[in-house]
């Protein structure tokens, strides 16, 4: 072998070889982004990526914020209010934040970003894409008809197989197996980026509203307000209940979001009129069952006023 091939071959041997608690702390330094990336280098780091071991050790950061969107809705027109907690300071404090200028965006998190897509704009679906870094105060606006890569450069998804009507406000997560879930107005739509393909989930009951939904390590789950909390089963396609919550009560808004393998579920009390987070954490098999464990609640707002409703909630890192 030659001296050129060894010292080329010399990073990956020594990485590999570093105890798993001093990689797992590189990892948790690397933007989740490059998730899908460093999947491919290796069956270990693939494993790693996928262990609750490294979402413990970037919980571990302190970096991860929380962003709250309140819609309030007068007789007259409406607006938006922002606010930001943390697990160690659960309480909203205000934050100044240009929201996009169309309604009903679409939301995607990445790192430090956030993405807005689509929305109505004078009674039709906007396609440009606006980025908003959590650090900055202003929104970047992009074209249509593309998606923004770290590199700078632009490159076209294909068209998918069905069509689709304007997604909703609640939900688009991506997936280290490079699909986007998200939701229009009645069913459930997986996206795969690499073909096309599209695959619908209709609701679990055409008799309840369709509720907010949120994708944890690649299991759909659905919230409904007289049901309670349920995720799809993909082999049988069924939806199936979580066990060990009660989170049917009195909401008057809900929302989720994933936050290092686990479930974070805003709601706003009705009758209370409070404003209160759980993190959930999930385990069992998606083939057989799975439990639900609140890990933490907090009451992050005394008093709600009767005309807020929660428009978006998100996790972002500073990183």
């Amino acid at each position: 072998m030659s001296s050129t091939a060894k010292e080329e071959e010399a990073p990956s041997i020594l990485f590999s070889s570093l105890p798993n608690d001093i990689v797992l702390n590189i990892l948790a330094r690397v933007p989740r982004r490059y998730n899908s990336i460093l999947s491919c280098v290796s069956k270990q780091l693939r494993f790693l990526i996928r262990s609750s071991e490294l979402r413990i050790t970037r919980s571990l950061l302190g970096k991860d914020r929380f962003y709250v969107c309140f819609l309030e809705i007068s007789s007259i027109t409406t607006s938006d209010h922002w606010s930001t907690f943390t697990e160690d300071r659960p309480c909203l404090v205000s934050i100044p934040f240009p929201s996009p200028p169309e309604p009903f965006s679409a939301i995607l998190t990445l790192g430090p970003e956030i993405y807005f897509y689509g929305g109505l704009l004078e009674k039709h679906v906007d396609p440009r894409l606006s980025v908003r870094k959590v650090a900055s105060r202003r929104m970047q606006r992009y074209p249509s008809a593309s998606v923004y890569l770290k590199t700078q450069t632009w490159q076209v998804a294909p068209n998918p197989t069905a069509k689709l009507q304007c997604l909703s406000k609640y939900v688009v997560a991506q997936s280290l197996g490079r699909k986007i879930y998200g939701r229009d107005n009645q069913n459930v739509i997986i996206y795969d980026t690499r073909d096309g393909e599209c695959e619908k989930i209709i609701p679990a009951n055409e008799n309840y509203k369709c509720g907010v939904m949120c994708v944890v390590d690649n299991v759909i789950y659905m919230h409904y307000y007289c049901l309670g909390l349920m995720w799809f089963e993909s082999k049988e396609k069924l939806w199936r209940m979580v066990h060990g919550l009660e989170l049917n009560g009195h909401f008057s808004s809900t929302a989720m979001a994933e936050h290092n393998g686990k479930m974070a579920f805003l709601w706003h009390d009705r009758n209370k009129r409070e404003l209160w987070c759980a993190m959930i954490a999930l385990y069992g098999s998606s083939q057989v069952a799975i439990h639900g464990r609140v890990e933490w609640s907090h009451r992050l707002l005394s008093h709600v006023p009767s005309n807020y409703f929660i428009k978006y909630f998100m996790v972002c890192t500073d990183y």
